[in-house]
């Protein structure tokens, strides 16, 4: 410790150190917690407590977070170098990659894929920050409009040292970012996006005209020196290899990278969104200047931003035709990218918007928001396409092809105004349905295909279901308020902690049913089998894009008898029930299994017995994997 740091207080006589050298020795507490991680053997993925693991990074992504708040370049750096070279962020970033990733199965130009323990094992020797990012291979997919768009897939390897950055990169980004910028930020959905283009033009004095911003090929003509300029020095050196990694196409073979951020690696996005990085505030400061307002602090416009779609309202026409060339300026010298003239729209409010999928129109006065004409019709396509392709198919397979996108599609767009547009899909599909069941049976009447396909239930007459198989209805999806985030809030400021605990205890049981908030309240929204929190996010994805990053799922198996009742049902993430299957098996009971059993349960020769006077039916249970 430096003599000079050190002074004597002679009211006590005690030795106290200077702040600053206080500030220095908790820096270096957190390293050598690091380092220790870094030099132990690496641990095994049945025996990793990622509680531990998760509670130690995010501790170091918050006090990287205050470092920012309180304008301390040097510390950090340190922070920064800390995330970076820790061996509990490298586990997070292998399994990220390797198991909760959608493309965790699509290798890069390597042709390498790690998904069982041992390889991720060798993977996490393989790590190195310091090694140049391989070509990317870039594949094509396409869009609602029938073009193609080109995607870049790295490397395993390259995808994970992405995620490492990345964790040092988002927390620094995080704090600096508009409150109006939605796209690619944790905690923040379209969702948030829509809520607050909803409270900019829902009041009787609100502004009554959109500009609707296009820009031509943003992901593709980025410039990467107006890019690396805004980042940090520490930032830039692997970002300009990452950016500038040449690319494999299947027909023109070897392309140098010379603008744009590849699509489909894990720093991209928020490389996107830092290209846009105050484009709010330049924008309202030169409306300011333009006299659309009366202050600063009112300057006439507002402006919601999801990655490279944003929105501004104006006053009036005239300003709107003002201000177009005025962004399409700020693009071009701040990212280097065109502003679409032919795609960008000036809009009456009365003669709405489509916006995320959404349609945002007032009428007489009220301000209504509807999913688009175009996704409504796109689903419906999508459906009759999953029928028409299974002609000849059993009646269970069509309503387990069906369900996920009739209930991802509806979970999308209940929190607005969606209850008429659910009822027209609803007739239909169940139109489509019968033109299908009608089609495998020409020569039978049309009470004898009712009979055989539909059922009655309650006060519904045509329920398509096959034995515990029912298809799901839009009708059925509750409308339910979003709560828009407060702009300023992060979740790596430390001061904001609380907030975002009751925000996710808010968020996580308001959209499941009762079956499902019993089992989350038994492990307080935390996995049952690696005790980590289950953010709203997760429940989000599930619900709407159904995404297996979470399962409902029964502890002791259905082979030996266990039912689907709130004691055996847990909530788990499917990495962990996987590990916990392969550890363990498929037909063998858990530790303590009496925990899962019901007061009318008990355990004869391994197998569940139920002791009550009436057994339950299985099929009056609820399914545990959509329960």
């Amino acid at each position: 410790m430096n003599r000079k740091a050190v002074q004597k207080d002679e009211s006590t006589g005690r030795i106290r150190k200077n702040p600053r050298e206080v500030h220095e020795d908790s820096i270096m507490e957190a390293w050598l917690e690091a380092q220790t991680a870094d030099s132990g053997q690496h641990e095994s993925n049945e025996r990793t407590n990622w509680k531990e693991i998760e509670r130690h990074v995010l501790r170091l992504q918050r006090q990287l977070a205050h470092a920012v708040e309180s304008n301390n370049r040097k510390v950090v750096r340190h922070y920064k170098w800390l995330i970076r070279t820790s061996h509990h962020v490298k586990l997070l970033a292998i399994r990220h990659v390797t198991q909760e990733n959608s493309g965790r199965r699509t290798p890069g130009v390597d042709g390498k894929t790690y998904t069982t323990p041992r390889e991720r094992q060798e993977l996490a020797e393989l790590i190195s920050l310091r090694q140049r990012p391989l070509p990317v291979r870039r594949v094509y997919i396409r869009k609602k409009n029938g073009k193609l768009r080109p995607l870049g897939i790295p490397s395993i390897h390259d995808r994970v040292c992405q995620a490492i950055h990345k964790a040092a990169m988002e927390p620094e980004w995080d704090m600096q970012f508009s409150p109006n910028v939605y796209g690619f930020r944790p905690k923040r959905s379209t969702w948030d996006a829509i809520s607050q283009l909803f409270a900019n033009l829902c009041q009787k004095g609100s502004s009554q005209w959109v500009i609707e911003g296009d820009i031509r090929g943003y992901f593709d003509n980025v410039d990467h020196e107006k890019l690396l300029a805004k980042l940090a020095p520490e930032d830039r050196v692997y970002v300009r290899r990452m950016l500038k990694a040449p690319v494999i196409d299947p027909e023109a073979g070897l392309i140098e990278s010379t603008r744009g951020t590849p699509q489909g690696g894990l720093l991209s996005p928020l490389l996107a969104v830092v290209a846009l990085h105050g484009m709010e505030e330049d924008l309202r400061r030169k409306a300011h200047k333009m006299k659309f307002g009366n202050s600063r602090a009112n300057p006439g416009i507002n402006i919601v931003a999801y990655a490279d779609d944003f929105i501004v309202t104006c006053k009036t026409k005239e300003q709107a035709e003002q201000f177009v060339p005025v962004i399409a300026q700020w693009l071009a010298e701040n990212v280097g990218v065109e502003l679409s003239l032919e795609k960008t729209h000036i809009t009456h409010i009365y003669d709405g918007l489509d916006f995320l999928g959404f349609n945002v129109r007032k009428y007489k006065g009220q301000l209504l928001i509807k999913p688009a004409k175009e996704n409504k019709l796109a689903v419906l396509r999508k459906i009759k396409g999953i029928l028409d392709a299974n002609k000849s198919a059993k009646q269970s397979m069509v309503i387990r092809l069906l369900n996920p996108v009739i209930r991802g599609w509806g979970h999308y767009y209940s929190t607005q105004v969606s209850k008429k547009v659910f009822s027209y899909c609803d007739h239909k599909i169940n139109q489509m349905l019968w033109r299908w069941a009608k089609r495998r049976h020409p020569k039978k009447s049309a009470w004898w295909i009712f009979q055989k396909y539909f059922t009655k239930r309650g006060n519904r007459n045509w329920v398509f279901a096959d034995g515990p198989y029912t298809l799901a209805t839009m009708s059925d999806i509750r409308i339910i308020r979003h709560i828009k985030i407060q702009g300023r809030r992060s979740p790596y400021r430390p001061s904001d902690q609380e907030y975002f605990e009751n925000r996710r205890e808010q968020l996580l049981l308001k959209r499941l049913n009762g079956f499902q908030k019993k089992v989350v309240h038994k492990t307080n929204g935390r996995c049952a089998l690696c005790g980590c929190n289950i953010s709203p996010e997760h429940f989000r994805r599930w619900q709407v894009n159904d995404d297996d990053g979470i399962l409902f799922t029964r502890m002791i198996p259905e082979r030996l008898g266990g039912h689907n009742t709130v004691e055996n049902v847990v909530v788990t993430h499917r990495w962990c029930y996987e590990k916990f299957r392969s550890a363990h098996g498929y037909d063998a009971l858990p530790e303590h299994p009496e925990r899962f059993l019901s007061y009318n349960e008990s355990i004869v020769n391994g197998h569940v017995v139920w002791t009550g006077k009436d057994a339950p039916l299985g099929k009056e249970q609820p399914d545990c994997w959509t329960a």
